[in-house]
């Protein structure tokens, strides 16, 4: 930890007895030094600063009449004095609340009360801000670190994707450099489970939302034997507001000021091949169906809650759907920082309705054409407007 009496300087100083010609001497022959220190039976008693006493003696006759008297006349009589001892943020942090322009004048160094030198308020200002810069850079460092960590937690689920739905695209873009939307895919033969999770917050804490997440979804799919999509949804609920120690509380119940209210939207749909059906249950984000005889999308509604939250009982449940699968049939999993993006010309948000819209493609357009398409139609209505939160696209032919 850096010590403010690495930065003290000891230069001179003069005593309440030395007058002001003799101030105006010491600053005529220092002229590096802004700030003399008077000290009184070696403790400081005031700071007298090089522009308010050469203002003051560039008046009219204030030579003659103030020059032969004491130096204190002109001094600062409660300057902020510090200990050697004190962390120069902490001196910083006082200078920074201080009225006593310590930031800009300086600050007296005293070890066991007894003057040992000054800090100026420029040195105690840059090396506050090289801390900063220094302390940045080591959090930026940690958060691209991190994104490296959340990455890595996708790669099970890439490589289930590329086994069981080769035909498939995503994009996956945290608003920072970490984020709270996840995608997941786990399958065998005969089955395929995706999901797309929309973790509360953004940047480090959605991050860590997610790994939250994800570790109750993998423990809710080794309980839930069938992959229900509701019956995971409830699983995770049930785990999350544990694992958060969220429970409902009564109307009139006071509320800690750093109690956990946090939680996911999310979208589980499950392929589900010996059946030749398609399972879906969404909280808040809807999933969306195209079959190859169609050119138009429909979109299968989510349920109301969210999952994880204090205000969502355990015995939540979430409403499925079914659809037949066929083959060529596509479908399209989204998060929220998709639909409430904030469009360029009118300042709105894109919406469910306009996203489900921007899916359709003529007969016969690719994959990737269509993924392409859809993208590039978010983006046109975003136009300069900033990103408001983490994006996931993931859309797969089956």
């Amino acid at each position: 930890m850096f010590r403010i009496g690495q930065l003290a300087i000891a230069c001179p100083s003069l005593t309440p007895r030395h007058t002001c010609v003799e101030a105006l001497d010491y600053f005529s022959s220092h002229p590096d030094y802004d700030i003399l220190p008077i000290v009184s039976d070696e403790r400081p008693v005031g700071l007298v600063t090089r522009h308010i006493l050469l203002e003051r003696f560039s008046r009219p006759f204030h030579h003659e009449l103030f020059g032969n008297k004491s130096c204190s006349l002109f001094m600062d009589q409660q300057p902020l004095l510090v200990d050697e001892a004190d962390s120069i943020a902490t001196v910083g942090a006082v200078a920074a609340s201080d009225s006593r322009r310590a930031l800009h004048d300086g600050v007296i160094v005293t070890t066991r009360g007894k003057y040992l030198g000054t800090c100026t308020g420029p040195t105690l200002m840059q090396v506050l801000a090289d801390m900063q810069v220094e302390r940045s850079r080591q959090v930026m460092e940690g958060i691209r670190y991190a994104s490296r960590i959340q990455r890595a937690f996708l790669h099970i689920s890439n490589e289930h994707l590329a086994e069981h739905l080769p035909q498939h695209r995503i994009f996956w873009e945290p608003r920072d450099i970490v984020g709270g939307d996840y995608y997941f895919c786990r399958g065998d033969q005969d089955r395929v489970f995706v999901a797309v999770l929309d973790c509360t917050g953004h940047g480090v804490p959605g991050a860590l939302l997610t790994m939250i997440m994800s570790a109750n979804l993998e423990a809710s799919i080794a309980e839930v034997d069938s992959w229900d999509p509701s019956a995971l949804l409830a699983s995770i609920n049930r785990r999350a507001r544990a694992a958060l120690g969220q429970r409902q509380r009564a109307p009139g119940d006071d509320v800690a000021e750093d109690a956990s209210d946090d939680g996911m939207d999310a979208s589980l749909v499950l392929i589900d091949r010996r059946r030749g059906r398609l399972q879906f249950a969404g909280a808040r984000l809807p999933v969306f169906v195209s079959y190859a005889s169609r050119d138009s999308w429909i979109c299968l509604p989510a349920g109301r809650p969210g999952v994880g939250y204090a205000d969502t009982p355990d015995d939540t449940e979430w409403p499925v759907s079914e659809t037949p699968l066929e083959e060529g049939m596509r479908v399209a999993l989204a998060t929220d920082g998709l639909f409430d993006q904030i469009g360029e010309a009118r300042a709105i948000a894109y919406g469910k309705a306009r996203f489900a819209q921007s899916l359709g493609a003529a007969p016969g357009t690719g994959l990737q054409d269509s993924f392409e398409a859809t993208l590039s139609r978010y983006r046109q209505w975003q136009g300069s407007q900033t990103r408001r939160d983490d994006a996931t696209l993931l859309m797969f032919e089956v």
